[in-house]
């Protein structure tokens, strides 16, 4: 499978567990580095619009835990949480990632994003290994993609407020 959903190319390759998403930010790579870094500035972005972020705790060193807890209109929770595995300023991270609600917290993804900048703009590219083809089938199924291409809108938006 390969999308496009605005401006976040998607690709699901048939024979293998894993996601890759990309896009290129008008901004130079410290800053979209430095928007991951923090509960002050990943609050200010990560999530679809529709969510507000309820609470957030980071650890950002290798092995330091993060948790994030999204909130809808209705109050409905969305947790999410993980472990940063590899903190590589401002090239690139590796960390877990789970959404933690049953059934989908029964299995841990491993993202690697790497951030590249050429001509002051910055592509990042989050590839997502998952336990199984079938487990990132679920998540794709999910809405993944259109909450990850909101979320990126939005990252967007907020690096542009920190120069």
């Amino acid at each position: 499978m390969n999308a496009t959903v605005g401006k976040l190319k998607v690709e699901a390759p048939e024979d293998r567990p894993e996601t890759i998403m990309t896009r290129t930010f008008h901004a130079p790579r410290d800053l979209v580095f430095k928007a991951h870094s923090s509960c002050e500035h990943v609050s200010k972005w990560w999530g679809p619009r529709r969510h507000s972020f309820a609470s957030c705790d980071m650890d950002f060193i290798e092995g330091g835990a993060w948790r994030y807890v999204l909130r809808d209109a209705d109050g409905t929770e969305y947790p999410f949480k993980g472990e940063f595995r590899e903190i590589q300023p401002p090239e690139r991270l590796t960390w877990t990632f789970i959404y933690d609600v049953e059934p989908f917290n029964e299995h841990e993804a491993v993202e690697t994003i790497t951030f590249r900048e050429k001509d002051g703009q910055t592509t990042l590219t989050v590839t997502s290994f998952y336990p199984s083809i079938e487990v990132r089938d679920a998540v794709l199924a999910s809405g993944m993609t259109e909450g990850a291409a909101e979320t990126w809108d939005r990252l967007e938006e907020y690096v542009a407020t920190l120069r």
